[in-house]
């Protein structure tokens, strides 16, 4: 562990790419609630994985092209001299590095930039589905590029319609968050059986109210007014008889290829 001031301010500098590896992690992935003992491994596995890499370019670099880096062996060797002379190559450099290497820490964790690098072994899909919620599968990895149009039957037996727009990112299926859903929306009172259109931009649902969600992928060109509210009101009457079960073909863009009722009760 450091002990002065100047040890400790390198240490952190140090761990500056696997900051940015978990950050970039909370964004692009879902919350999770790790231990301390994991979150720190992380962090340092990120950065000693995106320092050695941007080192081994150094080393390439300097064996291809040795007068445009810092002579390493006179630095060695000279040490205070040679950085006293250099120090503005060396902190160019040195600074340099490091920003290269909290970028790769960050990118490592983009999905788009883990597709392009899907024949690693190391660079599975992310994040992995065993770390994800329903909700992530359903409005997240399932539509691509696609719009997700949700219906939601709540307790009391009314429901809402609408567009996905935002949710909270919980890998927990817990009934504490909230489910945003953006226009058109349309609203089915209880009594009823028809959907209505309702004066509003967004929709905000809390999950605890939720007892079942239908998600359909309707093409883009499809107009909104298009959509058979009829087959959603009826999908939503017959939630008890849908299996529990997360259909295997969510490509599809039949409303009930690619509904699943999530009860968020037993959460």
């Amino acid at each position: 562990m450091p002990t002065t001031l100047g040890s400790l301010l390198i240490f952190v500098v140090l761990l500056l790419p696997g900051f940015a590896y978990l950050v970039g992690k909370e964004r692009h992935g879902t919350e999770r609630h790790t231990s301390p003992f994991r979150e720190t491994v992380a962090v340092v596995a990120a950065s000693i994985t995106s320092e050695s890499a941007v080192l081994i370019g150094f080393a390439i670099l300097r064996w291809l092209r040795p007068s445009w880096t810092p002579d390493v062996g006179a630095l060695i060797h000279g040490g205070h001299a040679y950085a006293a002379t250099h120090y503005r190559s060396l902190a160019a450099w040195g600074f340099g590095m490091l920003a290269v290497a909290t970028a790769l820490a960050y990118l490592a964790t983009v999905p788009r930039v883990r597709g392009w690098l899907r024949w690693l072994p190391a660079a599975g899909k992310y994040p992995h589905h065993s770390t994800v919620s329903g909700w992530w599968l359903l409005l997240e990895e399932w539509p691509g590029e696609r719009d997700a149009q949700v219906t939601c039957a709540l307790d009391d037996g009314s429901a809402v319609q609408g567009f996905f727009q935002s949710f909270n990112t919980s890998a927990d299926d817990s009934p504490d968050r909230d489910l945003i859903l953006k226009r058109p929306i349309r609203f089915r009172p209880a009594p009823e059986s028809q959907f209505r259109d309702f004066n509003a931009r967004y929709a905000c649902l809390s999950a605890r109210r939720i007892v079942s969600l239908f998600v359909s992928y309707p093409p883009r060109a499809q107009a909104v007014t298009e959509v058979p509210v009829q087959a959603a009101a009826e999908a939503v009457e017959q939630a008890a008889a849908l299996p529990s079960s997360v259909p295997e073909d969510p490509a599809s863009g039949d409303l009930a290829a690619a509904t699943h009722r999530l009860s968020v009760s037993g959460s």
